[in-house]
């Protein structure tokens, strides 16, 4: 899941955006999405808000250019992504009103596991305006998502289930003494770094059962596939007659 923040204080961030699901791209990102009415209304919120020139890019001027003259899901990403990772080196300048911005990235059935249950019917419309504007969300997502209030049932019946789990990810933020922030890293791991990743995830959260168990769907993952390495480095250590 992709989550765009923004600063509220030096210290302190809070989402701008509704979750995209999508599958890792190694590069910082997501990819393989499926677009719908909340990625529309991300992408035509913030082309609005950079057409009136609200946000400033320096060091991304190339893909700021790109989503001004075509704005559309992709540009945008790559846009938040290449501030992201740039921001790993060096102090890079991502503003909205002079606020900055950044992304995060979570496992996507983490995400929903915290949020097992969730609207199964569209929500009238001053109950949708309720939810939206009593979420954990920037006043500024407000400003992006408002037109989700008058859309049809598909698109606020999606919009209050995604609410629903952001509001399910802040409560459990809460109750964890942390808080909504950034991540800036970005690579390509080996499986088995991958799988230590998840080992530590599970001692971590060991006394959450929600996230105990989409945890240990992803080690079995990572160990099946570790496996796959092992036996696809002995064929070709027979093979080529490595010792």
């Amino acid at each position: 899941m992709h989550i765009a923040l923004v600063a509220v204080t030096p210290e302190r961030w809070a989402p701008l955006s509704l979750p995209i699901r999508g599958s890792y791209d190694r590069l910082g990102s997501i990819d393989f999405i499926t677009p719908d009415g909340l990625t529309a209304q991300f992408v035509i919120g913030f082309a609005r808000m950079v057409k009136a020139g609200r946000v400033l890019a320096p060091n991304a001027s190339t893909e700021l250019a790109v989503f001004a003259r075509g704005p559309g899901l992709e540009a945008l990403l790559k846009l938040f992504a290449r501030v992201n990772t740039d921001s790993i080196w060096a102090p890079s300048p991502f503003t909205l009103d002079g606020r900055q911005m950044r992304q995060m990235l979570i496992h996507a059935d983490a995400f929903e596991a915290l949020a097992p249950e969730v609207p199964t019917r569209a929500p009238e419309y001053e109950v949708l305006e309720q939810q939206l504007h009593a979420a954990p969300i920037d006043p500024l997502a407000r400003e992006m998502f408002e037109d989700v209030i008058v859309g049809d049932d598909a698109l606020r019946l999606r919009a209050s289930a995604a609410l629903t789990r952001v509001a399910a990810l802040d409560a459990w933020l809460t109750a964890h003494a942390r808080t909504w922030a950034p991540g800036n890293e970005t690579g390509q791991y080996y499986t088995s770094i991958d799988l230590e990743f998840a080992l530590a995830a599970r001692r971590d959260l060991a006394a959450d059962p929600a996230l105990v168990r989409v945890i240990d769907g992803v080690i079995a993952e990572r160990e099946h596939e570790a496996e796959e390495d092992r036996r696809q480095q002995a064929w070709e250590d027979r093979v080529f007659g490595r010792s």
